[in-house]
């Protein structure tokens, strides 16, 4: 039944686990955030067409190094997401907003590194 990684039968079934499944959703939540940087880099190398070893060379570092970040394990540091941008010629923005507060400009607060 599962479709992909990103259909819709995955996701129920991550849903249904979570509820389900206390151990499970301590899991997920620690790897929320290395999920979130794989799917954006993910997003910035299709963006760019570039495939994993590509982007490595511009970057300076190795595929493995470039497919660990895309496992959603594995948080890069600051630098290397500099390094990221840099290759693609394009600057890496970060920043602050308070929850529930990303439909309010005045609530976030954003510096370009």
């Amino acid at each position: 039944m599962r479709r992909s990684p990103l259909g819709a039968a995955v996701a129920s079934d991550i849903r249904r686990r979570e509820k389900a499944d206390p151990e499970y959703r301590k899991v997920r939540a620690r790897f929320a955030r290395a999920e979130a940087v794989a799917r954006l880099l993910i997003q910035f190398r299709m963006k760019h067409n570039l495939t994993q070893e590509q982007l490595a060379q511009l970057m300076g570092t190795s595929a493995p190094a470039i497919s660990r970040i895309e496992s959603g394990t594995h948080v890069p540091s600051l630098t290397t997401l500099s390094r990221l941008a840099e290759a693609a010629g394009e600057r890496l923005v970060i920043g602050f907003e308070k929850p529930n507060a990303a439909s309010r400009k005045g609530d976030r607060t954003l510096v370009a590194v």
